[in-house]
């Protein structure tokens, strides 16, 4: 029995020893189809031992790749379903709430059958509903970025605008507002005890995943959030 015991608190300090890896597998214009033909490259050959799922801002604002929420629930549940297979654990994260005066500059307002928000707001709860249903994570960055006051156009705001970056953007955060999912992320793994086992983590979805606009775009260093995640877990 003491064997044992000192076999099992050996694994727990070899375990809480290993370093954390963060792999940043963002790209931008990524629909959930788009993740969908990727996944088995871009996730499941890279055994990830935590996913963080952020999709849908495209499905639902982006007029080139709109589609409607029943196609929307199916692939993304397509999605944490592949994932979880592999044995990793899932975290989901709603999408941000949008600048829809920004957007109507370079989509066309008529290509929309409702407020893109609204749809933003829907997908959120799909999400939310997903979650509960496959039984994995989920934080909702949406709820925490609205209660916030965002987007907004002061330079103050973590969406870009052109106050703060020169860009009349409204969806993408800026490096303060990625600092800020990373942080929120952070809270979020250690307050469900996500960060003792789990040191592979990998961030799966789009532009916002990618760093639109931050240094470092694309990987873990910079000022995307997987970057700003990876640089949290080094204190640890």
């Amino acid at each position: 029995m003491r064997y044992l015991l000192l076999c099992c608190l050996m694994a727990c300090v070899a375990c809480a020893s290993r370093p954390y890896t963060v792999i940043n597998k963002g790209v931008g214009g990524n629909s959930t189809s788009d993740l969908l033909r990727r996944v088995e490259q871009d996730v499941v050959a890279l055994r990830p031992d935590l996913v963080v799922l952020m999709a849908g801002t495209n499905d639902m604002v982006n007029s080139g790749k709109l589609v409607p929420y029943g196609q929307y629930t199916a692939q993304y549940r397509q999605l944490v379903q592949r994932i979880r297979q592999t044995g990793a654990k899932v975290v989901l994260m709603t999408s941000l709430p949008v600048d829809t005066g920004y957007l109507f500059q370079r989509h066309r307002r008529a290509l929309y059958d409702t407020d893109p928000n609204v749809r933003i707001d829907s997908a959120c709860a799909i999400v939310r509903e997903i979650a509960a249903s496959e039984q994995v994570y989920c934080l909702d960055l949406h709820e925490v970025f609205v209660r916030r006051g965002e987007p907004n156009r002061t330079a103050a705001s973590l969406i870009v605008n052109a106050a703060n970056m020169g860009r009349e953007d409204g969806i993408h955060p800026t490096a303060a507002g990625y600092r800020f999912m990373a942080a929120q992320l952070y809270d979020y793994l250690k307050k469900h005890r996500l960060l003792r086992r789990y040191r592979r983590i990998l961030c799966f979805g789009d532009s916002i995943t990618y760093g639109a606009f931050m240094d470092g775009a694309g990987t873990d260093t910079g000022d995307t959030y997987p970057a700003g995640l990876k640089r949290l877990l080094s204190t640890r």
